[in-house]
């Protein structure tokens, strides 16, 4: 029994370590850039170690931002804990996702495995899953804004997606802009968004 705890452990640590050292050399060279020989030197490890743990690079990419993602949903429900109103919150998410697009190591990275051409029906649908995620959030968040008078949405689904779609949109064009900057542009968009929903 210790021997298969210990083996267990030792094959924990390994597989944290591939993680750690390639979410460095993602975060440095990019996805497309950084060969499954680059991992296995920079960690030390053999392909069949490698391939023990993920199928292959793109499902140790995927392991990476879904680690990243939790920690960012976790993140936002100790935040909106302090945060009463509806309408604080959406702009509370908001700025929380430009934070993450400003201060993320592996943007650049992400943005090119998400242009990747998957061959994956796995990788697909968790990457789907993350897309739910938050999905879930801005769902949440208009619904508790009908609840509390903050505004009066119908056909929540379909503004779920176009706030979200706002908000990307704003990280992605403007992304040289401050973070006082974007702020400034998300508060007028969903003030623009909540007088809208309120006159129709």
């Amino acid at each position: 029994m210790t021997s298969t705890k210990s083996g267990a452990g030792k094959s924990e640590k390994t597989k944290q370590k591939i993680v750690t050292t390639s979410r460095d050399l993602f975060a440095k060279k990019g996805y497309s850039e950084t060969s499954v020989r680059d991992i296995l030197e920079a960690a030390e490890i053999s392909k069949g170690n490698l391939y023990h743990h993920f199928k292959g690079k793109e499902f140790l990419f995927l392991h990476i931002m879904e680690e990243d993602h939790r920690f960012m949903i976790e993140k936002w429900h100790e935040e909106k804990q302090t945060i009463h109103r509806a309408i604080d919150k959406l702009e509370g998410f908001a700025e929380l996702l430009s934070q993450m697009a400003i201060n993320y190591p592996l943007m650049r990275a992400s943005e090119e495995f998400c242009a990747s051409a998957f061959s994956s029906d796995e990788v697909m649908e968790r990457m789907n899953k993350i897309d739910v995620d938050f999905d879930d959030v801005m769902r949440d968040i208009l619904l508790e804004g009908n609840e509390d008078g903050s505004w009066s949405i119908e056909h929540v689904e379909s503004k779920v997606k176009i706030l979200l779609s706002v908000f990307y949109g704003l990280d992605v064009l403007y992304k040289n802009d401050t973070m006082k900057q974007k702020k400034e542009l998300q508060k007028e968009a969903i003030s623009l968004f909540i007088h809208g929903v309120n006159q129709s």
